[in-house]
């Protein structure tokens, strides 16, 4: 399976998920044409894409 990353994207008053394959200079090369409301549902479409979500790294914020 290719690597992916999930990320959020504005919707309304809040925020969505989507996926996207990134080439190693940067481009995206594949990105979901759909944005998904629970993080989870994202997770599953980018492999049943046939792609594997990476682990995202902490924020500064989140390691407290």
């Amino acid at each position: 399976m290719k690597a992916c990353e999930i990320f959020h994207v504005p919707y309304k008053k809040t925020y969505r998920w989507k996926w996207r394959h990134t080439a190693t200079d940067g481009r995206t090369l594949v990105e979901s044409d759909e944005s998904y409301a629970l993080y989870y549902e994202c997770f599953s479409a980018a492999r049943e894409a046939g792609y594997e979500p990476r682990k995202q790294a902490a924020t500064p914020a989140e390691h407290g």
